[in-house]
């Protein structure tokens, strides 16, 4: 009898647990935000993780009643202000606009106060870019295939210019070499700009960039795309096949515009986050940027898909960089 009623205690107080647990959950719904947001941004002004974050957190706070601050804290390739955002409490208050450098590849290049795949909850992605591998439109290559063979036949000979160690377009030719077993001097640049402007003047065979970035130069007949990065071909190059289709197996690689959270965010919160951004996706004006930078946002990711998607990310990119040694 006695332990019966312990027992029943036990499970009285598991009751009132969740009951309690359930009414905290609803209250914090209800009462999030109650003051204003920070929203870290891992890149400086002008960068598309700000003026994409700038414009949902604009937009958001509509929605939300309470304005988003939007904070820029560039470095260290994202991980000045995924450390600070690691650091900060799980109530929904400190959120960080980024790229998925930050959280896929930079600690696996680097050691990080964090741990990417622990210390942050995923929220929504609000872009992904696709880039292009590219050479000047005189150059005697007309296909990736072309390119590889001469640099096999070659070793050291061709150079591929990129923007910035890690990125997309640095990790597609390290799978592509990896995969072929070729030799390609590879050749970082701070940013798309110096890139693709050291292919036009004949100081690299070839570069990668994003379609934003390049998408000029092709109109005007300065550069031929001999592959993409994406799932699928891009309406501007049709005519350009995807690295997954000529075979690659880790083709698809994108660079990512996210928003996400530290770890501990109630799910309340979460939900409340994720449908005033998915909100402002909608607007005009984000619809507006998204289409000039090329940033492809038909079906963005958030939830549990979005969570699954960057650990899967996580991984090939630490496999490529691991296969490349390209670790300090």
């Amino acid at each position: 009898m006695k332990t019966c009623r312990i027992c029943k205690g036990m499970l009285m107080f598991l009751i009132i647990s969740l009951g309690i647990m359930g009414w905290i959950q609803g209250a914090l719904a209800q009462e999030f935000p109650a003051r204003a947001i920070t929203l870290l941004i891992c890149m400086q002004p002008g960068a598309g993780a700000d003026l994409g974050g700038r414009i949902i957190a604009q937009d958001a706070t509509k929605t939300l009643g309470q304005e988003i601050i939007p904070v820029n804290r560039a470095g260290g390739g994202g991980a000045v202000a995924a450390g600070i955002l690691a650091s900060s409490k799980g109530d929904g208050y400190t959120l960080l606009s980024c790229t998925n450098g930050a959280l896929t590849t930079t600690p696996h290049l680097e050691s990080v106060p964090y741990d990417p795949l622990k210390d942050f909850t995923p929220i929504i992605q609000f872009g992904s870019l696709t880039s292009g591998i590219m050479v000047r439109s005189d150059s005697p290559y007309k296909s990736l295939k072309e390119f590889i063979d001469f640099a096999r036949k070659n070793p050291g000979k061709l150079s591929y210019g990129f923007p910035g160690v890690g990125t997309a377009p640095h990790l597609a030719i390290e799978h592509v070499m990896l995969e072929e077993k070729v030799n390609i001097a590879t050749v970082p640049f701070e940013g798309a700009v110096p890139s693709i402007t050291a292919l036009l003047g004949g100081h690299v065979s070839a570069c990668g960039i994003s379609t934003s970035g390049f998408l000029p130069h092709l109109k005007a007949g300065k550069i031929r795309v001999l592959a993409t990065t994406g799932e699928k071909r891009i309406e501007v190059v049709p005519d350009a096949p995807t690295l997954f289709e000529l075979g690659y197996p880790y083709g698809v690689l994108l660079d990512l515009y996210l928003i996400v959270g530290p770890k501990g965010i109630p799910p309340a919160v979460m939900k409340t986050l994720e449908g005033a951004f998915l909100k402002a996706m909608e607007t005009p004006e984000f619809q507006t940027l998204a289409e000039r930078l090329y940033m492809q946002v038909k079906v963005p990711l958030h939830g549990g898909k979005f969570k699954k998607y960057m650990e899967e990310l996580h991984a090939k990119n630490g496999e490529i960089i691991r296969k490349a040694k390209l670790r300090k």
